[in-house]
């Protein structure tokens, strides 16, 4: 797909549907946003709005009303479902990601072609800010995060948010978890809604299986109905592998799929960590240094909907793996690029051309 393709490809994304469901308000404010923060790396907060409008000080404005919004930061998921990417047969990854201090939750649209679409972005301070270091920025923002967890757990952010997604959808898409959301207030909200879902176990795990205590890796079926928490329950062992140091023992509610499809889902539950890394190297996101979860939550919300459209407007040049050519097709999967930064390179050669007058 040529330079002058892919732009003309996102321009009418925005124009068309992304537009359209951002109230009159708020249309300069996203636009803006989208341009500074969306499809570009990340310098600064300022650097990047800059980029965009010339004056500093009208950038430093701008930027400074962007990323205070709440309300735009709440409705962004809403201009995300205009793109209807999510169905209620959908995959959706989700997990967190350390950004310095705050903590990124994201549920991911799989793909199965290596890279999850962020659709659900919600932003908190992590719980490993130290307790004790003499930097004024880890002082405050220890602070806040112990005041904000006295109103509501990360627990509690985790169910608020997931309940959020379902309320905005209007259904519950099968959701895939990392084991670190193997946790009871969260499969008994996620079993009461009627949500599927298929959780990493850890071995070491007790469940009730014919009515004994038993550590998940001691069962030798590869297949096994459990009770957990007072549900009934299946757990699917995956195959052994060569690079596996353990296999997974994956916990569902899900009783329809075939074990091999199960572990199928799973597998593509990786998406989502290949995601964060694109995010935090070839957009640079490892370079923020927030100090409000809203700012964040705005600029991956920014970041995703930049992913989104790059995903949509080269998918009908996709071939069997991904933007490559026949010839890379057959080369080593690890030495193959991805999707996203074929389509990210391909959009900064626009960028290029539009500065030279290139091409």
């Amino acid at each position: 797909m040529s330079p002058n393709n892919i732009v003309r490809g996102i321009r009418n994304t925005t124009q068309k549907q992304l537009l359209k469901a951002v109230p009159k308000r708020w249309k300069h404010q996203f636009n803006f946003g989208l341009k500074a923060y969306g499809l570009k790396p990340f310098q600064s907060a300022a650097s990047n709005g800059r980029g965009v409008v010339a004056n500093a000080h009208t950038a430093a404005t701008k930027t400074d009303r962007l990323l205070a919004n709440i309300k735009l930061a709440e409705h962004l998921g809403t201009v995300f479902d205009t793109l209807k990417l999510v169905k209620p047969s959908s995959f959706v990854n989700v997990d967190h990601s350390d950004m310095h201090g705050l903590l990124a939750l994201v549920g991911a649209l799989q793909t199965r072609k290596g890279r999850a679409l962020p659709c659900m972005v919600e932003a908190t301070y992590a719980s490993t800010i130290p307790a004790n270091s003499d930097k004024p920025r880890w002082q405050k923002l220890r602070a806040a995060m112990m005041a904000s967890r006295l109103t509501q757990s990360f627990t509690g952010h985790v169910i608020d948010s997931l309940q959020d997604l379902a309320d905005r959808l209007g259904f519950w898409p099968k959701l895939v978890f990392d084991r670190g959301f193997a946790n009871e207030s969260i499969i008994t909200h996620l079993q009461a809604e009627g949500a599927t879902f298929y959780v990493r176990l850890k071995g070491g795990r007790f469940v009730e299986f014919d009515g004994q205590k038993t550590l998940v890796k001691t069962l030798l079926e590869k297949d096994a109905t459990v009770q957990l928490f007072g549900l009934r329950l299946r757990i699917v062992r995956s195959p052994k592998s060569r690079r596996a140091k353990e296999p997974w023992y994956i916990l569902t509610n899900d009783f329809s799929s075939s074990r091999n499809k199960i572990v199928k889902i799973y597998y593509h539950r990786f998406e989502i960590e290949e995601t964060f890394k694109d995010i935090k190297h070839i957009f640079e996101y490892k370079r923020t240094r927030l100090n409000s979860p809203n700012s964040l939550k705005v600029l991956l919300w920014l970041v995703s909907l930049g992913i989104a459209m790059l995903y949509l407007v080269t998918k009908r040049q996709a071939r069997q793996c991904g933007f490559e050519s026949e010839h890379s097709c057959k080369a080593h999967p690890k030495k193959q690029t991805s999707w996203l930064r074929q389509a990210y390179e391909i959009l900064q050669q626009a960028y290029s051309q539009l500065l030279w007058g290139e091409g």
